[in-house]
């Protein structure tokens, strides 16, 4: 596949390490996120450290906002914007696209690629499932912290073109990130949301890492009962989900996924110890919602919705007493 021209949507810790190794791979790459971490990348390069080796990339465009992005043909536009962000980050790139841009969401939560196609349109959108933890240290850099498995891509209206998808699947392997196309991306997404779910709020409540979670037969329960939450909420959305039980996602996520990425601490523990908005809403919080619309009980995840949510509060006030407004922890993502 020839190079392509690459939008990033949210150039944090996952955007800036998918953009960077696009970047390396060849590919004209630009970056829209916040200072410091785009000056410094400006200004030095991108350095991404980690499990998948050192590297330096320059030649990366970065901006700060997308007014400062040129008007021309981006084949790609990469959100990877927390997920209450999404329709902004839709609307401000919809001037950007052609007929033939492609869309991808690299988000956490339920409702993303869904809230993209109602703006860009549905053949233009497509889902992404990226499964493995980055921090940002510092402005600059970003390390790849664990991996449980390879990117999956597709479109849920099936409008866009298998064979694209496959195409732009082999360009990001190629440039060093393991990605496969999928015609079943919905199960892929809410495969991460049941990891989500189970992971992020109580990594970020008891301030522990994912495999911390799984040793505790208390948190082990926990976890269990959020994941039966979301296979009943599931069944009565009339949702396909590529497991045929809870006990067989249990396998899954306590035999595989956790240990694969053991040493993580959630996204979302960084957000509440920085005072910022989590995605909760978008997870938890989107199964509780449709908990109550279905009429199934979700009082588990209800609850950790809620925990998060005085989480956040507590969060912002430790922020405040901070000298200088300055977080003390880096950022990190998981999408």
């Amino acid at each position: 596949m020839k190079a392509m021209n690459i939008l990033v949507m949210g150039a944090g810790a996952v955007g800036s390490a998918v953009g960077g190794f696009l970047g390396r791979g060849g590919h004209r790459v630009s970056l829209v996120g916040r200072d410091p971490h785009m000056a410094a990348i400006r200004e030095r390069g991108l350095r991404i450290e980690g499990i998948w080796g050192e590297h330096l990339i320059r030649g990366l465009r970065v901006f700060t906002s997308v007014q400062e992005v040129p008007r021309e043909h981006f084949d790609l536009v990469l959100v990877t914007t927390k997920s209450y962000d999404t329709g902004d980050a839709a609307r401000e790139i919809l001037p950007l696209l052609l007929e033939d841009s492609l869309v991808i969401s690299l988000q956490n939560g339920l409702g993303n690629v869904e809230t993209i196609s109602q703006i860009v349109g549905d053949q233009r959108a497509v889902g992404g499932r990226l499964i493995f933890g980055i921090e940002v240290p510092e402005a600059g850099r970003v390390e790849i912290t664990v991996y449980a498995d390879k990117v999956m891509l597709g479109s849920p209206s099936h409008k866009v073109d298998f064979g694209r998808l496959e195409a732009i699947a082999a360009a990001f392997t190629g440039a060093g990130i393991p990605t496969q196309a999928t015609m079943e991306i919905g199960q892929f997404i809410w495969g991460k949301v049941f990891y989500n779910c189970c992971l992020n709020p109580l990594s970020a409540l008891l301030e522990v890492t994912y495999g911390e979670l799984s040793e505790h037969s208390q948190t082990r329960q926990i976890m269990t009962s959020v994941m039966e939450e979301i296979f009943a909420v599931a069944g009565a959305k009339g949702v396909s989900l590529a497991w045929r039980s809870p006990l067989e996602y249990q396998e899954v996520l306590f035999g595989r996924l956790i240990p694969d990425t053991y040493a993580h601490h959630a996204s979302m523990l960084q957000d509440v110890m920085r005072g910022n908005r989590t995605e909760i809403d978008a997870l938890n919080g989107a199964i509780a919602k449709m908990g109550r619309e279905t009429g199934i009980p979700t009082p588990v995840n209800l609850m950790l919705t809620q925990l998060i949510e005085v989480k956040e509060q507590i969060g912002k006030g430790r922020v405040l007493e901070t000298p200088g407004g300055q977080p003390n922890r880096p950022s990190a993502g998981t999408a």
